[in-house]
């Protein structure tokens, strides 16, 4: 057995997109990340919108091609290869739980979908049972079989996508913000509900979010992400706990504090409009908005590097 489900190493992924004012420019959605995770682990990656982390899954996946790079999967080069042999081992649940479906097809076929492709040798029966016990798995009736998706509650509509990931039997799930149109109800439905399959399955998660505290609550391992870069990586202690690099203090400090009279002990600017924002040709990225710099952070981009055992970060103060 590999030690590692999934290595990334250098991944790059680009846009040329278009500025407010017409120009043509590069978007470096992706621009040279390297991790691993392991199996039955759970990797949390978070940071802004606009910072590439959903781009970072998608090509992962290989929804969007990478420009350069490798992904690493169970020991197997899969960067170029055809993805046919892996789309059953890799799946993804959306944002979007009702733009993920299909609004003219009953959640049964949804479901079953899968199970026609990838076991073909399967009759009618079988996949009729397994679809009935993947919706009673994800905590559905099986009276909701032969409904549509707009019947369904948004927090439905969700269990309904993560049981179609689950009907191919994957070993490894990108979660993309899964929980984020959701209320707050339901988000914690939908968190116990994959970590009581991540247990059952041993499934192994890539979770992405904005939302720290939901990050902090699932994940094993945190990843930061500003600006196309990972910035920061630690255990979850570590990165919530003790945070080494300023846009991570950042991020948790723009997460509410429950009593409004308490003030936090620092001040950290986030991000600007990613649109608007262009990356220094070199230096730090986030040198525009740190508050202790230092003129190397103005002429050498940092690397992620090892600050204290298993917690890694791109900053040259530290």
């Amino acid at each position: 057995m590999k030690e590692y489900l999934l290595a990334i190493d250098n991944l790059k992924k680009s846009y040329n997109i278009r500025d407010k004012l017409g120009r043509r420019k590069l978007l470096r959605a992706v621009d040279g990340v390297s991790f691993t995770v392991s199996r039955g682990e759970t990797l949390g990656l978070v940071g802004e919108s606009g910072c590439g982390k959903t781009t970072l899954g998608r090509t992962i996946l290989r929804l969007s091609e990478p420009d350069s790079g490798r992904i690493i999967y169970d020991g197997d080069d899969i960067t170029h290869v055809s993805m046919r042999p892996y789309r059953r081992k890799m799946q993804i649940v959306f944002q979007d739980p009702f733009g993920s479906l299909d609004p003219r097809s009953r959640i049964f076929h949804t479901v079953e979908e899968g199970l026609k492709v990838n076991y073909p040798m399967f009759n009618s029966a079988q996949r009729r049972n397994i679809v009935l016990g993947l919706l009673e798995s994800v905590g559905l009736d099986r009276s909701h079989a032969y409904r549509y998706p707009h019947e369904f509650s948004g927090g439905q509509q969700q269990r309904i996508g993560i049981a179609r990931a689950l009907s191919v039997e994957p070993e490894f799930i990108v979660c993309d913000e899964p929980v984020s149109a959701l209320d707050v109800s339901y988000q914690a439905q939908i968190l116990r509900l994959l970590k009581e399959l991540q247990d059952t399955l041993s499934l192994t998660y890539l979770f992405i979010s904005h939302d720290l505290s939901v990050v902090r609550y699932i994940s094993d391992r945190i990843g930061v992400m500003y600006l196309g870069k990972l910035i920061e990586l630690g255990t979850s202690i570590d990165v919530t706990g003790n945070p080494a690099h300023q846009y991570t203090k950042a991020l948790l400090n723009a997460v509410p504090l429950a009593d409004p009279r308490v003030r936090r002990a620092e001040e950290h600017r986030l991000m600007e409009d990613p649109a608007d924002f262009t990356i220094p040709e070199k230096g730090c990225r986030y040198c525009r908005l740190c508050e202790k710099t230092i003129p190397a952070c103005f002429e050498e981009e940092p690397m992620l590097r090892e600050v204290a055992p298993g917690h890694s970060c791109a900053c040259h103060v530290l």
